[in-house]
């Protein structure tokens, strides 16, 4: 296969993703981790004395905030911090595309382990299905660490897979390197490190029984390199090595806080008394009410939760099946429902079940370890805020998809019917997706909790919960409806009240074409380059297009 139809693959998913994408900030995470990023490209700490967002822990260790996402997020986008100062300073265009290359990557990848197992017009096709069809379309507009934790995932298993074919120790050792990168990602990442490293040292006796050890030790040391570098890292900030700030005990955080208050409090007061309009002065009032205030939060949160700081807890049996079906099934944002297509190809595993025994095992539990340990969370919190999806699941969707080679190995799949079936799936799936991206999910979500306020007051978090739950269960909240809804320009009451814009209100490309929206305003002067750039996006994905066409589809019909 020539280099550029490799290239292209990638170019065509990147420049879809930019073109659909809202270039701006959407979601309070989204500042989050913009904001450390941006102090720890400025300082080079990752620690902050100031609770620059929600997204936040303190440490009793260090006496500073830290961000929840992981340093394997932050300290990419770091990267692009620094380029989109020093090539886009007006536009931060490129600090905008941070999320849409690594989903490109992501999706490249799915590419080049699917042509480990067929041809390339066939991996093209599956490759599309998966770029176009799932969440991960809609998540590459935001600055999450899903993709992210998607690609390393990826990496892993095309990475064992090449090596399971080629029999290289390097494919190994590069498939620990990125399943140990998974760590600095997401906390949940341990299901998959875990499980995964057994199914690779499975491999490494499957491929060549003599190499065993020396094919475990390749994989060991990938695997240890971003090991350490978590362990290390935890034990920095929390004094933990397994802390990753999500597991904190709330009374120590409180009662650290209040010592430490007293000491910002002195300096803050000394301060101001001496020079109350110098940047150190307000610096230091600044420290002293991010400790009050994210005191504030801690007392609320514990006297409503208790003392440990994780939202891991159950009602029971009755509960966990009701997450389970708003996971699989559920009309409002459920694996099964936004990307239908998906309940078909496990129509043909069966038949390789006997053969694939321990890959269908280990990869069975890293999926029902993830299903079950966000079940157990429903309703509140099983989809991930309110994003599209289920987004904390969204670092599975390769291991599911990746049946699509069983799929298209099968006799069920030569079937017309089935065919017929499949790609009507696959369409509705990819117009799903198209609705995802469409609408800010704010414009959803914010009227919700307005309404929510109204009914029941702020000084409590009820509004929250309430808010919360109708936007996770109710179909009347779910985004695939109030989407079709807004970009039709059928408003609810309280949308209407809440003054939310109608219209596909997040598309990169339709607020360029218009000239207005919250992209560009008060970008006037910078219209021109929007539009600019949009053209060559556009020219990127149709030559990159056109290339793949022609090298694989026009080249085989011509045969």
């Amino acid at each position: 296969m020539k280099y550029f139809s490799i290239i292209s693959v990638f170019l065509l998913f990147l420049s879809i993703y930019l073109i659909f994408s809202n270039q701006r900030i959407t979601t309070s995470m989204d500042v989050d981790v913009i904001r450390y990023a941006t102090e720890y490209a400025e300082t080079g700490s990752y620690g902050s004395e100031l609770k620059l967002s929600s997204g936040i822990a303190y440490s009793p260790k260090t006496k500073l905030f830290y961000p929840l996402e992981g340093i394997g997020i932050v300290f990419p986008l770091t990267v692009f911090v620094h380029l989109s100062n020093a090539l886009s300073p007006d536009s931060q265009f490129i600090l905008y595309t941070f999320n849409q290359v690594f989903s490109a990557i992501a999706v490249f990848l799915i590419f080049l382990t699917l042509s480990l197992f067929m041809s390339y017009k066939k991996a093209v096709f599956y490759t599309a299905v998966f770029g176009l069809g799932t969440p991960i379309f809609v998540h590459s507009k935001y600055f999450l660490p899903e993709p992210l934790t998607l690609l390393a995932i990826t990496a892993s298993i095309y990475f064992l897979l090449k090596f399971w074919k080629e029999k290289r120790s390097l494919f190994i050792f590069m498939s620990g390197l990125f399943s140990g990168y998974t760590l600095l990602t997401r906390p949940d990442a341990p299901i998959f490190a875990g499980f995964f490293s057994i199914l690779a040292i499975y491999y490494a006796y499957k491929v060549n029984k003599s190499l065993l050890i020396k094919n475990t030790v390749f994989y060991i040391l990938g695997f240890s390199i971003f090991l350490s570098v978590f362990l290390t890292t935890n034990y920095q900030r929390f004094g933990s090595i397994l802390e990753t700030g999500y597991t904190l005990d709330r009374n120590e955080v409180i009662s650290s806080l209040e010592k430490d208050m007293q000491t910002a409090y002195t300096k803050a007061a000394a301060l101001y008394e001496n020079d109350q309009t110098s940047k150190e002065t307000a610096m230091a009032v600044q420290q002293f009410q991010s400790r009050q205030k994210f005191l504030e939060e801690m007392k609320k949160v514990s006297k409503e939760y208790g003392d440990e700081n994780t939202a891991f807890y159950t009602n029971g049996a009755l509960n966990y099946l009701h997450g389970l079906y708003l996971i699989l099934f559920s009309p409002n944002r459920s694996i099964f429902f936004l990307s239908p297509f998906l309940i078909l190809l496990l129509f043909s595993l069966t038949g390789f079940y006997k053969k694939y025994k321990v890959e269908f095992l280990i990869f069975g539990l890293i999926i029902t370890c993830y299903i079950t340990l966000y079940a157990l969370r429903a309703p509140l919190s099983y989809a991930g805020s309110a994003a599209w999806g289920v987004r904390y699941l969204l670092p599975v969707y390769p291991i599911l998809f990746l049946s699509v080679i069983f799929f298209d190995r099968s006799e069920f799949s030569k079937k017309k019917v089935v065919k017929k079936v499949f790609y009507a799936l696959c369409a509705i799936s990819i117009l799903f997706q198209i609705i995802g991206s469409s609408v800010n999910y704010q414009s959803v979500q914010m009227p919700v909790e307005y309404k929510s306020k109204q009914i029941y007051g702020d000084k409590d978090m009820t509004w929250a919960h309430k808010s919360r739950e109708s936007m996770m269960t109710d179909f009347s909240s779910s985004l695939l409806l109030n989407n079709t809804r807004i970009a039709l320009g059928v408003l609810t009451p309280e949308q209407t009240e809440y003054g939310v814009e109608t219209g596909p209100n997040d598309w990169f490309f339709y607020q360029v074409i218009k000239g207005k929206g919250r992209l560009i305003e008060g970008k006037e002067n910078l219209t021109g380059n929007f539009k600019l750039i949009l053209f060559l996006i556009i020219l990127s994905a149709g030559a990159s297009g056109y290339y793949l066409y022609t090298s694989f589809y026009k080249k085989e019909a011509g045969k």
